[in-house]
C-alpha cells in the first residue's frame, strides 16, 4: 500500500482535467475557505452537488454565495459539521444520509495546526480531532460509500488530508485516551501525531474495504498560504509579526488544492491501482514515514479501536471544545 515517487505523468495535472461530475454528490469538510473552498469550488464547477461540511452557518452561507457567484450552475448546500465534536460529526453524517442516497466523493478536509493546549468537550486534545472528528463522520457514511461503489461507472474516493508534519510525530501512543491526548514537546509535535493519525486511517480504511472499488487516499497539500496557520501564531507569538510573509513563501490554495482534486477525481488513480497511496504536489505518490507505513497495521488498528470506543462514549450534546 506505499507507493515509490515514481508517477511523474500526473504533475502537470490540474483542476482543467477533472472529468465531468455531474450526477455524483461530494462532501468537503472545511469547505468554506482555503483548500476546502477551491476543492468545493472546482467540484462544483465541473457537475458535482458538493455538501460544505463547516461548523458556522453564516461563514458557510457567504462562501457558498462566492462559489454560486463564480459559478451560477452551482449546486451547493451547508452541512452542520464540528470537527471538534463527535455528537456533532455523527449527527452531520446522519443529516446527509437524509438527504441523498449516493456519497461519490468524501473529502476529509478541515484541520487545525500547532492550536495551544485544549480539551474538547469530549475530552480530547484539540488537534487530535484533526483524525477523530473525521472518523466520526466518515464511519457512519460507509454504507452510501459502499452503495455508490456498487452503482455503474462509479469512482468513488475518500480523500484524507495529511501532512509531511506527520514526520514530527513524537512517541504516537493511540492505545487509549491519555496516549492520544499526551502534550508531547510543542504543539508542532502534536500537530504531527494527528497527521500521523490521518494516514493510519486512510490505510486502516482501505484494508476494511478491499472488497470494493472505493479509493482511501492520503494528501500532503504542500505549505498553503491558509488560516491554518492562526493556531501557529497563537502557540508562537513571535512568528505572528512575519505572518505577512506568507503570501509570498507559500502556495495559493488553487495551487494547493491540485493534490486533493487529483485524489478525488482523476481517473488515473484507478488506472494506477493508488489505494492508500500518499500524495504530494502536485499530485504524484510519495513515501511517507516508516511509522505511517505502519506494515504489520498495529498503530492503525489501536487508532481505529480508540475512535470506536470514543464515538461509542459520546454525548451527543457535546459541543466544540472547552
Amino acid at each position: 500500500m506505499v507507493f515509490d515517487a515514481f508517477f511523474k505523468s500526473s504533475s502537470a495535472w490540474t483542476s482543467n482535467d477533472i472529468p465531468d461530475l455531474k450526477g455524483r454528490v461530494a462532501v468537503v469538510t472545511g469547505g468554506n475557505a482555503g483548500l476546502g473552498y477551491t476543492t468545493v469550488l472546482e467540484l462544483a464547477r465541473h457537475g458535482a452537488k458538493v455538501y460544505m461540511a463547516s461548523r458556522n452557518a453564516t461563514t458557510a452561507q457567504t462562501a457558498i454565495d462566492s462559489v454560486k457567484a463564480a459559478v451560477p450552475s452551482a449546486e451547493v448546500e451547508f452541512l452542520a459539521f464540528d470537527l471538534t465534536s463527535l455528537g456533532g460529526a455523527k449527527a452531520a453524517a446522519n443529516q446527509f444520509l437524509e438527504k441523498e442516497e449516493r456519497l461519490d466523493m468524501l473529502v476529509l478536509n478541515a484541520g487545525v495546526m500547532a492550536k495551544p493546549y485544549e480539551l474538547t468537550a469530549d475530552g480530547i486534545e484539540v488537534q487530535a480531532c484533526n483524525g477523530t472528528g473525521h472518523f466520526a463522520l466518515t464511519i457512519p457514511l460507509l454504507p452510501v460509500l459502499r452503495h455508490t461503489a456498487s452503482l455503474p461507472d462509479s469512482h468513488v474516493r475518500i480523500v484524507s488530508l495529511s501532512s509531511e508534519g506527520h514526520r514530527a510525530a513524537q512517541n504516537p501512543n493511540f492505545s487509549n485516551l491519555e496516549g492520544l491526548n499526551q502534550r508531547c514537546s510543542t504543539a508542532m509535535h502534536r500537530y504531527g501525531n494527528s497527521k500521523l493519525s490521518n494516514i493510519l486511517f486512510t490505510n486502516e480504511l482501505q484494508r476494511r474495504l478491499a472488497d470494493t472499488n472505493i479509493y482511501c487516499l492520503s494528501v500532503h497539500p504542500g505549505l498553503v498560504a491558509t488560516n491554518i496557520y492562526r493556531g501557529t501564531h497563537a502557540s508562537y507569538p513571535w512568528l505572528a509579526p512575519f505572518s505577512f510573509l506568507e503570501k509570498y513563501a507559500l502556495s495559493s490554495p488553487e495551487q494547493g488544492a491540485r493534490t486533493q482534486l487529483y485524489a478525488a477525481t482523476a481517473l488515473e488513480v484507478e488506472e494506477k491501482d493508488l489505494k492508500a497511496a500518499y500524495l504530494v504536489p502536485y499530485a504524484k505518490v510519495g513515501t511517507p514515514t516508516t511509522r505511517a507505513q505502519d506494515k504489520d497495521g498495529k498503530l492503525a488498528k489501536e487508532f481505529w479501536s480508540l475512535c470506536e470506543t470514543l464515538v461509542a462514549q459520546a454525548d451527543p450534546k457535546a459541543e466544540g471544545t472547552k
